[in-house]
């Protein structure tokens, strides 16, 4: 690599309950669509149910040596059926672990995460290994189209939440160079502010007088909310357009632990309401797989709720 060049840029998109990545090579960036060409691997879409996602559940298997099994559906499908045998024990197996760095007050190195069973390893162990099953997986992809990328020809950028304090943002550095990615060739982006960025290349038909407008064709001074709703927070924030196609932070990102996983805690709460809690207790420990067939099922049923039906619940 000469200069600030690369090859390739790499997004990592670390999320609570789903994460997956993007890359686009350098060559094919088109300044007027930033968008086009950009490839995300489509072989995450797994699972008996093949819930369709650009993304997988976060969730890593590590075996007894605390080494890597795997990740994703293949690792919720393999641990569902290490407990249906009973074998589960010497595994560990840690799923929707994100929220610890919302969650915990002064976060360090040294900081523990429980497994599902209970079992603690380093929080950094936990988050470097996850972010390296993906690391390796688009190894893998690049391999299948003959090219293997020297380590200062890819840029990497791994988002996170705007509401995350700078512990963190380090945490998550660090982690990254624990999983392999050189920390010259790394970018934090915070989450609303990427949102915002595409969001400018996205048809708006409010601006559109007889053909296709962006909101990129929106006025200086035009002011619009990001709500990025994810699966552990909800970050909120507002931009405004000013000259030269700039953007303006108008008021700092705020937000809390409002994301996808509170509406899952409802759903099951309600479900063991109706059937009880002890049979509920039991069927999840007995029936993994079902109730991971479960869970999938209503993750469909959520992405299918439209703006119009949360509109007329609403009334």
């Amino acid at each position: 690599m000469t200069g600030n060049y690369y090859a390739i840029v790499v997004a990592i998109d670390f999320g609570t309950t789903y994460s997956g990545y993007a890359f686009q090579f350098t060559g094919d960036y088109d300044s007027e669509d930033p968008t086009k060409k950009i490839l995300s691997p489509q072989s995450w879409n797994d699972g008996p149910n093949k819930l369709a996602s650009m993304k997988t559940p976060t969730c890593l298997l590590l075996d007894r040596n605390q080494d890597i099994d795997s990740f994703g559906y293949i690792a919720e499908d393999k641990y569902a059926e290490l407990c249906m045998d009973g074998d589960n024990m010497d595994w560990y197996y840690f799923w929707r672990f994100k929220m610890h760095l919302h969650d915990t007050k002064g976060l360090k190195k040294t900081t523990m995460i429980a497994d599902q069973t209970g079992k603690e390893l380093p929080a950094l162990t936990v988050f470097s290994k996850s972010i390296k099953c993906m690391k390796d997986h688009l190894m893998k992809i690049l391999e299948n189209k003959h090219y293997v990328p020297k380590d200062d020809e890819i840029k990497w950028v791994l988002t996170v939440p705007a509401i995350w304090d700078d512990t963190a943002k380090g945490f998550m550095r660090e982690a990254a160079k624990m999983a392999g990615i050189p920390p010259q060739h790394l970018t934090l982006a915070l989450e609303p502010e990427a949102a915002s960025l595409i969001c400018q290349y996205l048809p708006v038909e409010k601006f559109s007088v007889g053909g296709q407008i962006t909101f990129s064709d929106a006025k200086p001074g035009t002011t619009y909310m990001i709500v990025d709703l994810g699966g552990g927070t909800a970050d909120i924030t507002v931009h405004e357009k000013v000259r030269n196609g700039k953007l303006k932070e108008v008021n700092r990102a705020s937000g809390g632990p409002w994301g996808g996983t509170s509406v899952d805690s409802a759903f099951i709460a309600l479900i063991s309401n109706i059937v009880g809690g002890p049979m509920f207790a039991q069927f999840i420990k007995e029936d993994k797989l079902d109730y991971l067939d479960m869970l999938r099922e209503f993750e469909s049923v959520k992405r299918n709720v439209g703006l119009y039906t949360l509109l007329m619940t609403s009334r």
